[in-house]
């Protein structure tokens, strides 16, 4: 049977898994691309460079649907958290640094060797329209759900 997740088993799968999948709408084709995330603060921020079929359709569509889904260790229960909202760019240099030091601490990067070049590319390219970009997703609705797998039972 299906139950609802808790905010904290909520906030716990968003803060433990590595990637999710992001679903678009171009009209009445969608269109869903794997992406790598970090959650701070009840927020989903993606990294993604403003080119190819994505880009065309957050340029006129940016409500978006974010997914991200585990298994637990012997699979007998699955996990699932869907973010209906909307994608915005990041412009904050202070919430990009936010957004960095978590990517960072999330794959292992050291902060010594990284953080400054990195937020020295941000700073730099800020205005370059081909350059990668932080966005975050502003959700109107999220909610959770988990199950008991019914196979072999």
């Amino acid at each position: 049977m299906m139950k609802n997740m808790t905010k904290e088993e909520m906030d716990h799968l968003l803060n433990t898994v590595g990637d999710g999948v992001l679903a678009l709408s171009s009209g009445d084709v969608p269109y869903c691309i794997p992406f790598g995330f970090v959650y701070i603060k009840d927020t989903v921020y993606l990294s993604l460079f403003p080119m190819g079929r994505k880009w065309e359709i957050i340029n006129k569509n940016n409500r978006v649907c974010f997914n991200v889904f585990c298994w637990n260790d012997d699979h007998s229960e699955w996990s699932s958290v869907v973010i209906d909202g909307r994608i915005v760019q990041v412009r904050d240099l202070q919430e990009i640094e936010l957004v960095v030091k978590a990517n960072m601490e999330k794959v292992g990067l050291d902060p010594a060797t990284y953080l400054d070049k990195r937020m020295a590319m941000y700073r730099k390219t800020i205005d370059n329209p081909a350059a990668l970009k932080i966005f975050r997703i502003e959700a109107e609705r999220m909610g959770g759900k988990k199950m008991k797998t019914l196979i072999g039972s």
